[in-house]
């Protein structure tokens, strides 16, 4: 059977999203590992993989603004592209899957001679004028007008992006290969693997190696009980980068115990025992929850429209109150609004009276529920973990009989 490298960033969604896929191809008889920085690491451990190190550590991006973001970015580029190819050779996969949001990886498969595929864990990073760049809060906007203010707004993510950039051209100069500076141009042309699914995208073009399989999840949801008391249910989270922003939590407890709702609040570990006993009202607060249970019993959901949580709530049909707080967020919760599948709040707008008035919204309005009917349908359609792994192991059958 094949070996096969993932080779992703530091962060606790990834890692989720390519572990169980790597899961589900080990399964199969294939031998996955995880190679990235030494933050990738334990992440790997809790997907019960190896893990092979670059020898280079990330940057915390725990609520981090603008700038840390765009630096530590352009750092862990550098890292693949100086280390990666080396790394890649000493294992000498059979397949890398690179993540999309990670480019460097990308590269240091095609300078170590080993065929890819990329995986878009987060929003796909098409680069469409008909679409804003996936890291801004901007409605879609059809027409002339539209990919005037595009054109415009990826004039400035390109410029926002000139760290990055210029590590990746560092890297096709050093290893003699064709100039791509872009992280859009490493997707793969052959095979495109992509959590999001049309439905809940913005209408645009996608790459010929584009295949929407739907959320990566491997096993049944886990058993959950929760005794509400009668009361509707509404499951919160804010990820497990922004999960220590106390006074938002706070505003979300306050918020549900205004209306009257059981609260199951996911902190991701960002909280004190104390600090999560000092919420406001009755929430039922802890690190994690099954998410997947939770939802399937959830009449709504608080998020920062991280992309697992928003598909998982699309499966389940659960209506949203959208509070995005960095990276591609605001992006996917312009997605959600689009649709009508959310009310959107802005950070600097989100207290507990307008969360109020939000969640208010989407638990009395049966429009947004109905606006994932859909989404629902297509992810349940879509393949999932099962054809991602069916298109990777063809991948694979077409390398080996060329």
């Amino acid at each position: 059977m094949a070996r096969i490298a993932f080779c992703l960033p530091a962060l606790s969604s990834h890692a989720a999203v390519h572990g169980a896929l790597a899961r589900v191809l080990a399964r199969r008889g294939h031998d996955c590992r995880m190679v990235g920085g030494e933050g990738l690491g334990p992440l790997a451990a809790r997907e019960g993989l190896r893990f092979e190190s670059l020898g280079t550590r990330e940057p915390d991006l725990h609520n981090a603004g603008l700038l840390r973001t765009l630096t530590a970015t352009a750092a862990a580029t550098r890292a693949f592209v100086r280390h990666g190819p080396e790394a890649l050779g000493r294992l000498s996969p059979d397949l890398v899957v690179a993540d999309q949001a990670e480019p460097g990886a990308s590269l240091a498969a095609e300078a170590a001679g080993i065929p890819r595929v990329t995986l878009a864990s987060a929003l796909p990073l098409d680069r469409d004028e008909a679409i804003p760049p996936p890291f801004v809060g901007w409605p879609f906007l059809a027409g002339a007008e539209g990919r005037k203010r595009n054109r415009g707004g990826w004039r400035v993510s390109d410029a926002l992006m000139v760290l990055q950039a210029g590590a990746l051209a560092q890297g096709c100069r050093d290893y003699r290969l064709p100039m791509r500076q872009r992280i859009d141009d490493w997707i793969s042309p052959d095979l495109d693997l992509r959590q999001m699914v049309p439905s809940l995208d913005f209408p645009h073009a996608v790459g010929a190696g584009a295949r929407a399989v739907g959320p990566l999840r491997d096993g049944a949801p886990d058993e959950f009980d929760l005794n509400t008391g009668g009361r509707p249910l509404v499951f919160a989270s804010l990820g497990t980068l922004q999960g220590g922003r106390r006074a938002l939590l706070a505003a979300i407890a306050g918020a549900t115990e205004d209306l009257n709702v059981c609260l199951a609040l996911a902190h991701c570990g960002g909280l004190t025992e104390a600090e999560a006993q000092a919420l406001p009202g009755r929430a039922i607060v802890r690190d994690f929850f099954p998410q997947r249970a939770v939802l399937a019993r959830a009449d709504a959901c608080v998020t920062h429209a991280g992309l697992n949580t928003v598909l998982d709530c699309a499966a389940a049909q659960v209506p949203m109150v959208a509070i995005p707080l960095a990276f591609e967020q605001p992006a996917t919760a312009a997605r959600l609004a689009f649709h009508g599948a959310a009310r959107v709040l802005p950070p600097r707008r989100a207290n507990r009276a307008t969360i109020r008035e939000a969640l208010k919204a989407v638990l009395s309005d049966p429009s947004y529920r109905a606006a994932l009917a859909g989404p629902a349908a297509e992810i349940a359609v879509a393949g999932g973990v099962t054809r991602a792994a069916d298109l990777i192991e063809a991948r694979l059958v077409r390398r080996a009989a060329a």
